[in-house]
């Protein structure tokens, strides 16, 4: 059998609705709302009712009722109505690729009961992967073939249908955290990307969209196998699957890195370990070695994206931007969420399955507790990590330029647009018509161009309000004055920064026709106080403005 072959697969799954707004529409909101919930009782009730009563219902339902039965809820149904769902040809070749597996439960000529091997047609099959649909967001490129809006991805049947803990090679579907990374993933096409730990390959199938070799590594023979599936039902060929620990497969430089890498905090101890999800390492030592290592394997130019848990203690208080020492490395890490040791604990305990109250839980929540204990961890932080190495070398006396190193010191040298910094931004994602990934490389390119912008630069900038800006006028009854004022954002994070009277003023006109000094000498005059301390004031608010992409530099200080 051929890759090719397997899309006839994809397509018959398309034809027959198997997408993610269609089953949406098939079952209903209630349904749908308790499959978010992680609860697939009334869509297995469903699917089945509707089985049931095939003869009153269309052939299309019937078959949309079958494949989700198969491939989304792990349950066993017979062969004519598989065969009926898919199609002769579709149903062989999900066989032939180990996609659908046939029953024990025919018999030979003398009624002896036959193995898979020796059954010419069984009365039963089932689906040993979850195929699952993954209706493609924003910004991912399109295809012309029909279906191309959508991907199928095989992985293993995940705690949606298994009551039990999970197997320690257990490849995940796609979860909240590989959605984030697909959401931040830069769009534009490169020549070479790689996904690290790729697991059940969605990062990879993307980037080959917008690549012309993509690089798959993974420790899990298992979750590149399943990876090589989800790439021939969709028709991809230039992936490369590589075995071994994260970047040890990786022997040349590329245009992008993503990894979502197993970054789960684990105790070293008898508590259950999954592929998926941890390390292997004490604490987090491996995001920590991954990131160090990653502008090493980027070319001039190149970008990273990457998700990751890492610990703060009493006794430090740094993030991954102090770990990439790299002078030609930009470091960006936004923190999305922080818990304390026992909520981390909690969260990760009962995702692997194990009941609450039982004593696997109370043993694996003695360890967890423990472990943090021996580091004196006091918060255990979620967040992204985005690099961009530069395209030529602009470190100096090898020194890292943070974001506040942008004056020159008077010796002639241009100052370098390489930064490090660290930002806790923990608001709801905004809606982002172009992609989060797109905000954020924006916000990554102001920083840049910040990193070199000393104070007489920015005074000499004009600036633009970004338009999804909404002013918010606060004013207690009676008062005429606002008792405050707010500024949020309608795209990114969804940031709301407060401003004071010259801010807002400052806002109000950013329209893209006054320089800040401009707009500081008018306001100053509006407001009766001294026009240099209002002006050295709003370059340093205007500062953390532009760096959440809030105010945009329109001439970036070239004054006409």
């Amino acid at each position: 059998m051929i890759e090719q072959d397997m899309t006839l697969v994809a397509d018959r799954l398309y034809r027959a609705g198997y997408t993610e707004p269609r089953l949406r529409q098939f079952w209903g909101g209630p349904i749908a709302s308790a499959l978010v919930r992680n609860n697939a009782a009334p869509a297995i009730h469903f699917c089945q009712t509707v089985l049931e009563a095939a003869e009153d219902q269309t052939a299309f339902d019937e078959h949309l009722a079958a494949l989700a039965m198969l491939f989304h809820f792990h349950r066993e149904i017979s062969t004519e109505t598989a065969r009926a769902a898919l199609g002769e040809d579709a149903f062989d070749i999900a066989v032939d690729s180990g996609l659908l597996v046939t029953s024990s439960r025919g018999t030979t000529d003398n009624g002896d009961e036959m193995s898979n091997a020796g059954v010419r047609e069984p009365g039963h099959v089932s689906a040993p992967f979850a195929v699952t649909p993954y209706d493609l967001p924003v910004g991912v490129p399109r295809g012309f073939r029909p279906g191309d809006e959508n991907l199928y991805l095989v992985s293993d049947h995940g705690t949606l249908i298994n009551p039990d803990v999970l197997d320690g090679d257990f490849v995940l579907g796609l979860g909240g955290a590989g959605r984030t990374l697909v959401s931040l993933t830069p769009r534009d096409h490169v020549s070479i990307s790689a996904d690290i730990g790729t697991g059940c390959g969605i990062q990879a199938l993307l980037l080959a969209r917008h690549s012309d070799r993509v690089i798959a590594t993974d420790i899990s023979e298992r979750a590149l196998h399943l990876t090589g599936l989800s790439a021939g039902l969709n028709g991809v060929d230039n992936i490369e699957l590589r075995a071994g620990s994260m970047l040890e497969p990786l022997s040349e430089p590329v245009d992008l890195l993503v990894s979502n890498p197993p970054f789960v905090i684990t105790p070293r101890t008898t508590v259950a370990n999954f592929e998926y999800r941890d390390g292997g390492m004490t604490g987090d030592r491996l995001v920590r070695s991954l990131f160090t290592a990653i502008p090493d394997h980027l070319q001039p130019g190149g970008r990273s994206v990457c998700l990751g848990n890492w610990e703060t203690t009493s006794a430090v208080d740094a993030g991954p931007e102090a770990w990439v020492t790299d002078p030609d490395t930009s470091v960006l890490v936004i923190e999305r969420e922080a818990l304390d040791p026992i909520a981390y604990a909690e969260t990760w305990i009962r995702d692997g399955g194990i009941p609450r109250a039982s004593e696997d839980w109370n043993a694996a929540t003695a360890a967890w507790i423990e472990d943090f204990d021996t580091r004196d961890v006091t918060e255990v932080v979620f967040g992204y990590v985005i690099m961009h190495r530069a395209e030529h070398s602009c470190a100096t006396d090898n020194d890292v330029p943070t974001i506040a190193d942008h004056t020159i010191a008077g010796n002639g040298e241009q100052p370098s647009s390489v930064f490090k910094t660290r930002v806790r931004t923990t608001s709801a994602i905004a809606n982002n018509p172009h992609g989060l990934g797109q905000f954020i490389a924006t916000t990554f390119a102001l920083r840049s161009w910040l990193a070199t912008a000393g104070a007489e630069e920015i005074a000499n900038t004009v600036f633009t309000r970004s338009p999804d800006l909404v002013e918010h006028r606060h004013h207690m009854p009676g008062e005429s004055d606002p008792s405050s004022i707010t500024l949020e954002q309608g795209i990114g994070f969804g940031q709301v920064f407060d401003l004071d009277t010259a801010l807002a003023g400052f806002v109000s006109v950013a329209d893209g026709s006054l320089t800040l000094r401009q707009t500081a000498v008018a306001l100053a005059q509006l407001l009766d106080v001294n026009p240099t301390a209002l002006e050295d004031q709003l370059i340093a608010q205007v500062r953390q403005l532009v760096t959440a992409g809030a105010l945009l530099p329109v001439n970036e200080g070239k004054q006409e």
